[in-house]
């Protein structure tokens, strides 16, 4: 009898342990979600920020003679990350403030830091369409020797989204 019950146990505990057969399968189509395009923004850039010194994808980089203009396109989502990349300084330790322009959420700011000839200010704006982070920012002497003939204001505010065209 004893001889029964140990084949019937290795028969019973090996049982179990059929192999399974694994089926992959794989599609033609991209499983991520494509981005969408980037909109084009507009500004009226001062007059000897007429081409830039510097251009690659997403960046235009324009070097005057008293400041420094740059305009970028980021991927949306971190704020604070795009702000630091701007600056250097956290979201929390500026001043943002958060309007509406069309579509997009708009938010401008400013800083000051140290340069090489002296204090230096910057201004920035950042366009937030919630798939892209659209930034302008400009980086001056603190002190220019002489009077700069360009308002800021008017160049800042001129700083928008296009609207995209429809057929």
């Amino acid at each position: 009898m004893k001889k029964f019950w140990i084949p019937a146990v290795i028969a019973l505990l090996l049982s179990g342990c059929g192999a399974r057969e694994t089926f992959e399968t794989v599609a033609d189509d991209l499983a991520q979600p494509a981005m969408a395009q980037a909109g084009t923004v507009t500004v009226e850039l001062p007059d000897d920020a007429v081409t830039p010194v510097l251009e690659q994808e997403g960046e235009q980089v324009y070097l005057c003679q008293d400041y420094e203009l740059i305009i970028q396109t980021q991927a949306s989502g971190d704020l604070n990350g795009t702000i630091r990349a701007i600056c250097g300084f956290d979201k929390e330790d500026l001043t943002v403030i958060q309007t509406q322009s069309g579509t997009a959420e708009r938010y401008d700011f400013v800083w000051a830091c140290a340069g090489e000839g002296g204090d230096r200010l910057g201004r920035a704006v950042i366009l937030d369409d919630g798939n892209y982070h659209y930034c302008m920012s400009v980086l001056r002497d603190a002190n220019p020797e002489g009077k700069s003939q360009i308002v800021w204001d008017n160049v800042f505010s001129s700083f928008r989204l296009s609207e995209p065209d429809t057929l």
